[in-house]
């Protein structure tokens, strides 16, 4: 006996207290947290969508970072060609 109860009842009390909450339990995932699941879903699929176009924009600048630095290359070696063609036309003066 403990606390005037028999361990019969307090195995009683303990299952009615097990059960119960495994009740809340399901109740709140089915009734309260169920309708939000699909949004869920969605979401992680939204976010990986967001991932992968991402990830091909870091790619495509990546892209258009090397076509930048090759026109700044090809522009500089035009502007020393045209610096050597005009020094060669008006004798050094540019």
């Amino acid at each position: 006996m403990l606390l005037g109860l028999s361990w019969g009842e307090w195995a009683s009390i303990t299952t009615i207290v097990v059960f119960m909450g495994g009740m809340v339990s399901l109740l709140l995932k089915y009734i309260v947290f169920g309708p939000f699941q699909e949004d869920i879903k969605d979401l992680n699929k939204n976010f990986k969508a967001l991932n992968d176009n991402l990830r091909e924009i870091r790619v495509s600048i990546d892209e258009l970072d090397k076509r930048v630095d090759e026109h700044d290359r090809r522009l500089d070696r035009h502007h020393e060609r045209i610096k050597d063609l005009h020094d060669k036309i008006m004798g050094g003066n540019y």
